[in-house]
């Protein structure tokens, strides 16, 4: 008992002593830090560098899911800041363009419990016209939904949470109509499924993150029945907010668009051409409606997304989680008529 009070006493007096030292080194030296911090200078740029407004952006977007801080901040920082293949990609951008362009699109991930559950909240009836148009017997394209009840929160009164903005009646599928009726419009033949991929996970006992497989059944399906099939897309809305995905303009609000590129297939390079194009004449027609075009590839990230089936598939971001129909309506009529005019011009694409 006296050896441990002894060592214990011992302890205390080095610690002391140590820590009295510290003190009189620290006013020994005291002046002279003075005066290095008085002499010390620097001069702000006129301009702020390029990665410096990159990271400010990316954290002013970032989304923050409140049932796990933690998990979401690694997330939201794996995506954006740390994240080398977007740090390339500001390369040469202007400050217009990179605060146009980011954040990259994210997935809204219901939680597996919730999802498997069958709950959901109420959701705001939207009042829909009549759909005139019916799907071609020859269609060109075909307008699908991977992720069937992607939902918007303006509609759902019981959530503000953009993981759990999913719904089985008011979803992104609706849009497919806005879809038909353009593209009927400008005499481009369309077949739209608004098949629920989710529903069918679900009695498949299939998790979330395999949504592309169901949904590459559906496309595989559409190509053996219509041998005129040569373009498809994937219609999704994203999961950033208001700021990122809206853009106002001329008096008229549109939901910005953003296309997602599979980077782990050999046809990626086809695809991410058609992107880029389709991007390109986008922003020509309504200068900042289309965020980007964003090659995926790597862990947590289907790095396919069917596009493997065809050079010309095309997953569209189509808004976000904070957007309303009216101004996803308003986009879809932007897009059909670029997509229109790119078709009727556009030369012949190799199969992969």
């Amino acid at each position: 008992m006296k050896k441990t009070q002894t060592m214990h006493s011992i302890n205390l007096f080095l610690k002391t002593f140590l820590l009295l030292i510290s003190v009189m080194a620290a006013g020994l030296y005291l002046p002279n830090v003075k005066q290095g911090i008085a002499d010390f200078s620097f001069e702000l740029p006129e301009e702020l560098p390029l990665s410096a407004t990159y990271l400010m952006l990316q954290t002013e977007y970032a989304y923050l899911a409140p049932h796990d801080e933690v998990k979401a901040v690694w997330e939201a920082l794996s995506n954006t800041v740390f994240n080398p293949v977007n740090w390339l990609a500001m390369e040469g951008f202007s400050h217009e363009v990179a605060a146009n362009e980011f954040p990259a699109p994210s997935e809204s991930v219901p939680p597996t419990e919730w999802f498997f559950s069958g709950e959901e909240g109420e959701a705001v009836e939207v009042n829909q016209a009549p759909i005139e148009a019916d799907d071609a017997e020859n269609p060109r394209v075909l307008i699908y939904f991977t992720h069937s009840r992607e939902s918007f929160l303006p509609y759902l009164p019981d959530t503000n949470d953009p993981n759990l903005a999913h719904h089985s009646k008011v979803n992104i599928t609706q849009t497919g109509q806005f879809f038909k009726e353009s593209f009927h419009q400008k005499g481009i033949p369309v077949k739209v499924d608004s098949t629920d991929v989710m529903a069918k996970l679900k009695e498949s006992g299939k998790d979330y993150w395999q949504s592309y497989e169901a949904s590459k059944n559906i496309v595989q399906d559409a190509m053996s029945t219509n041998d005129t099939l040569d373009y498809f897309i994937d219609v999704h809305r994203d999961s950033v907010r208001r700021e990122a995905t809206t853009l106002q303009t001329d008096n008229k609000t549109y939901a910005k668009v953003a296309f997602v590129v599979g980077g782990e297939h050999q046809g990626s390079i086809e695809n991410a051409r058609l992107a880029e194009e389709l991007h390109k004449r986008l922003n020509e027609a309504v200068p900042g409606i289309s965020r980007g075009v964003y090659v995926k590839k790597g862990e947590h990230t289907n790095g396919k997304f069917n596009q493997d089936l065809s050079p010309r598939s095309i997953l569209l971001e189509l808004g976000g989680v904070d957007n309303k129909f009216e101004e996803l309506e308003a986009t879809a009529e932007i897009f059909t008529q670029v997509m229109s005019e790119y078709m009727l011009n556009a030369e012949p694409v190799s199969s992969p």
